[in-house]
């Protein structure tokens, strides 16, 4: 299975069970450099600067660059797992066995801490509450289900009108709408909490979305979409689907989200040794690459 970005938390990158730390240079305005750490050299990781553009000028804000990774923590599992997400000291796996496991920060596993039956492909966590996307069949369009945390009580259920399970992403936006992809009809549904479709957002033609499609939110109102059948990435607008940027500087993009320092991270899919992305929010242009090591 692919080694893909699955999460992110604070400054910490989630490839399936290896959890990365991110490293920073600030940049001042001047574009003078201070603060910098040096990634610690590991064996699992190495990096390398490519193609790197000082775009820092008087008028932007003081930044921090992602300049490396550090291996903290690696976690096996039995099956491929699709999915993270962190809540209340807790870490969250979503299985492709069906099920929830949960790791605490000892890294203890919790095996099956909500018991599926099937597939479970996303996870959003809000007010003690979890958002699960999961695919049932292929002659059966993915279920969004609403559970409580503590005792995995289902809440709620709704049907969501996409039927395959490559790529998919279910997104929290500020706090009170989902975001999920429908790849199919080639756009973007938004829901209320409660399962009510608020909208539906068309996707730029730039994206083909016929195979592997991942997406991150970008700001409240943006999503970054990683296209593996088109070979781009690109930048939409939520209440339009205006295009704001693409990119196809990245071979076979997979996995992707965006990092608190303004920028999106892009796992290359199905490339060895994997390679990591950096690219800058604003505008697509590729700031980092990442070469990563990862041994079985």
């Amino acid at each position: 299975m692919d080694v893909l970005i699955t999460a992110a938390s604070g400054d910490e990158i989630h490839l399936g069970g290896q959890t990365y730390k991110t490293m920073s240079t600030q940049t001042l305005n001047n574009g003078q450099t201070a603060s910098t750490q040096t990634p610690h050299n590991n064996q699992s990781v190495s990096t390398q600067t490519h193609d790197y553009q000082n775009t820092t000028s008087s008028q932007k804000p003081v930044k921090f660059l992602p300049t490396g990774l550090k291996l903290i923590r690696k976690l096996k599992f039995d099956n491929p797992c699709f999915t993270v997400c962190h809540y209340n000291g807790y870490t969250y796996v979503g299985q492709s066995r069906g099920g929830i496991d949960r790791i605490d920060q000892s890294g203890q596993i919790e095996k099956a801490f909500i018991k599926l039956d099937t597939a479970v492909i996303s996870l959003v966590t809000h007010k003690d509450t979890m958002y699960i996307l999961m695919f049932v069949s292929k002659f059966k369009p993915l279920t969004i289900n609403i559970r409580k945390i503590n005792d995995g009580k289902l809440v709620a259920s709704w049907d969501h009108p996409y039927y395959q399970f490559v790529g998919q992403r279910m997104l929290l936006l500020g706090k009170h709408q989902l975001c999920v992809g429908d790849w199919t009809s080639k756009q973007i549904i938004i829901y209320s909490l409660a399962g009510r479709v608020l909208r539906k957002v068309p996707c730029p033609p730039q994206l083909t979305m016929t195979g592997d499609v991942s997406m991150t939110s970008c700001g409240p109102d943006s999503v970054v979409i990683s296209d593996l059948s088109s070979g781009n990435i690109a930048r939409m607008s939520l209440e339009d689907g205006r295009l704001l940027w693409s990119s196809d500087s990245i071979e076979h993009p997979g996995g992707i989200f965006y990092h608190q320092t303004g920028y999106v991270f892009v796992v290359s899919s199905s490339i060895c040794p994997t390679t990591i992305s950096v690219l800058d929010e604003s505008d697509g242009n590729l700031f980092l690459l990442y070469v990563l090591v990862i041994k079985a």
